[in-house]
């Protein structure tokens, strides 16, 4: 479990403005994940966020609270 963990930590992180815009904008579904319980709370389509929130499924996360994973935007 753990492993699993440090690696989507490691590949699948979305922590920028830039990362959410990307998922929102193609409709990439996200996890929404709480590392106090271990488990994922959520996972669906981001429908807003900001720079301190994002919702997902009519609940706003608070960023600092939860991890989300994603597909991280790749620059060129």
């Amino acid at each position: 479990m753990i492993a699993l963990i440090l690696t989507k930590i490691t590949d699948k992180t979305l922590a920028t403005n830039q990362d959410l815009s990307f998922n929102q904008r193609i409709g990439l579904p996200i996890e929404v994940f709480c590392s106090k319980k271990l488990e994922t709370v959520a996972f669906g389509q981001i429908e807003s966020f900001g720079d301190t929130y994002i919702q997902v499924n009519g609940t706003r996360y608070c960023r600092e609270s939860y991890l989300f994973f994603g597909q991280p935007n790749l620059t060129a």
